[in-house]
């Protein structure tokens, strides 16, 4: 036994983290991985959901300084999107205290299959989705974007394909610099919900932390994928195969189980 879990459940929380950090990156939806294992590992829902906040913060910076290092960071354009995203982000992980922890398992169910209903109607879209000759931050762009920091805050959970929507089909992102300012943006987004649930103790510190250390890996695999050439021809897959497993799981807990 090692911080109170034997080696495979280390192994499986480290690879749990590797996945969030690198889908969360390349992709979105990361927390389909993290969340349900930290369930299997013992975690209550809300539990899991405070403590979800460590591994996708280091992913996220990881990924985002493998951005800046490679020079594919355009940082103001992340700090004007991270603002409205960030004060959004407040109210969410305030709502997020307000949920009986009872409800929080169909809060994640409910956020599960959203992710799926946005994956399988735009994603693909805006995957594909080619630079526009501006970008387009209007007034329309930073509300949407403030919405999407409530979710984020709430539960990251579906957050981050929302963010991807909205900077490639709204704002005019191709994928390359789309992933690299929502990896910028997630970083403080995510720090000040989880200053939030660590102000109300639900962070599980010990659980976080090894979560996090597989996740800086996949933030930065992520990070190569995003960038190279075949980033469109992987990432939609990716996205499917995440959120597939996800729905397959939420079945096995909520149907076969109650069989």
């Amino acid at each position: 036994m090692l911080l109170g879990y034997d080696a495979v459940d280390l192994l499986l929380a480290l690879g749990a983290g590797f996945a969030c950090g690198f889908l969360n990156t390349a992709a979105s939806s990361g927390s389909v991985v993290t969340l349900p294992i930290m369930i299997f590992l013992g975690l209550d829902a809300a539990t899991a959901n405070a403590t979800n906040r460590l591994p996708v913060l280091i992913g996220a910076l990881s990924g985002a300084l493998d951005f800046a290092r490679r020079k594919a960071m355009p940082w103001r354009l992340a700090f004007r999107i991270a603002v409205p995203t960030t004060l959004g982000s407040l109210i969410g992980a305030g709502l997020a205290e307000i949920v009986p922890r009872r409800d929080m398992g169909m809060v994640v169910t409910a956020a599960v299959l959203f992710a799926a209903l946005l994956l399988f109607k735009n994603i693909k879209k805006a995957v594909e989705q080619g630079q526009l000759k501006e970008v387009q931050l209007g007034p329309r762009e930073l509300l949407l974007f403030f919405a999407a920091g409530i979710w984020l805050g709430f539960i990251v959970l579906g957050g981050a394909t929302c963010m991807l929507l909205i900077l490639t089909l709204m704002a005019g992102f191709d994928l390359p610099r789309a992933n690299a300012v929502r990896a910028a943006a997630l970083v403080p987004v995510t720090l000040v919900a989880m200053l939030v649930f660590a102000a109300h103790g639900d962070i599980n510190w010990v659980l976080g932390g090894i979560l996090s250390v597989g996740s800086i890996a996949g933030g930065v695999m992520g990070a190569r994928l995003s960038l190279s050439a075949n980033a469109k021809r992987y990432v939609f897959v990716l996205l499917v195969l995440a959120i597939s497993a996800e729905l397959v799981q939420l079945a096995w807990h909520y149907i076969f189980s109650a069989i």
